[in-house]
């Protein structure tokens, strides 16, 4: 199998549902020129399922869901924190 990574588009404050192969390995949640992605190294002819993720600023109320966290990252150079999670189905 041939491995790849892939960059997807995000939502910021909310959930973002993606078609990822399967076992595709979650990177890093960042920003990128002012918009939020997700890097994962996936086998682009695997299978596809859904998966969600989420991103909350500091501070900003949760919806009770069973998550796995995944990072941390800053934006303008700090003045605002986002937590990235996936949602566990």
């Amino acid at each position: 199998k041939m491995e790849t990574i892939f960059k997807y588009p995000l939502s910021t404050n909310s959930e973002t549902e993606l078609e990822l192969p399967k076992l595709a390995e979650i990177l890093r949640i960042d920003v990128q020129n002012n918009s939020i992605f997700l890097w994962a190294k996936v086998d682009p002819d695997a299978e596809k399922e859904l998966r969600v993720f989420e991103v909350f600023g500091t501070g900003h109320t949760m919806p009770d869901f069973e998550r796995k966290f995944i990072n941390t990252f800053f934006v303008q150079g700090g003045t605002y924190v986002f937590h990235a999670f996936e949602r566990l189905l």
